[in-house]
């Protein structure tokens, strides 16, 4: 009776690990952060890149500031800014002037999809900022828009924009999906990929895998009655 009782308790442990190894887990939501990302384009150049510091470092004539409503996480990198750091374009019709600088800044407000509950994003700022030499990247950001900080000088909100929050963490936007639209021309095409994508859910890997369980689980049985007789 004890043998039965270990053969029925080793069986079931297996059976169990195996269904584990072989059926597909859920996975969680990502978690990451949605706050203000800083970017800068020192003169000349044509790419952004993500600031080590924050908007404190003494900026020069030609310099582009960029900042960018984003979201990140260890593996979904924060966004750029969607405009490109061109001054030329940016600052084009702005005369030098004696003793001031010429800064072009791009303020992007992001996407829909990690905007706060209840707001919307604003329209993309793209400006020419004429300011004292030797302004840093703060004074920039103030001559175009109203900006709020905590306490340690975080940039919480630009423009208004999030209402209250700072730096909140966040479950991530599954990027791997796009929502299914029913409107118009494109309503029994996208009803039909839903037909394919609900017919597709029941995995034949699924049923495979609970065949192999029973199978190695009645195996270890036959052994083991081999073994007691």
């Amino acid at each position: 009776m004890l043998l039965k009782k270990k053969s029925i308790a080793i069986i079931s442990v297996l059976t169990i690990l195996t269904l584990s190894l072989t059926l597909p887990q859920s996975a969680n939501a990502d978690k990451g952060y949605r706050y203000w990302g800083y970017f800068q384009a020192s003169a000349g150049a044509s790419t952004w890149t993500a600031a080590m510091t924050g908007p404190t470092t003494t900026l020069k004539d030609g310099d582009v500031e960029g900042w960018t409503f984003t979201a990140s996480s260890n593996d979904i990198p924060a966004t750029e800014p969607m405009a490109a750091p061109d001054f030329a374009s940016l600052c084009d019709g702005t005369s030098e002037v004696a003793g001031k600088i010429r800064v072009g800044i791009v303020v992007d407000f992001g996407t829909a999809d990690i905007a706060p509950s209840g707001e919307n994003p604003k329209e993309v700022i793209t400006d020419c900022a004429l300011v004292p030499a030797k302004s840093n990247g703060l004074a920039v950001l103030e001559s175009v828009a109203k900006v709020r900080a905590d306490k340690s000088g975080l940039i919480c909100g630009i423009g208004g924009y999030p209402a209250t929050e700072c730096g909140v963490e966040i479950d991530m936007p599954n990027t791997d999906e796009e929502p299914l639209t029913a409107t118009g021309s494109n309503a029994e095409e996208n009803e039909g990929n839903a037909s394919e994508e609900i017919s597709g859910a029941f995995d034949w890997s699924e049923i495979l895998a609970i065949v192999l369980a029973i199978a190695l689980a009645f195996s270890i049985f036959v052994i083991i009655r081999k073994r007691k007789k």
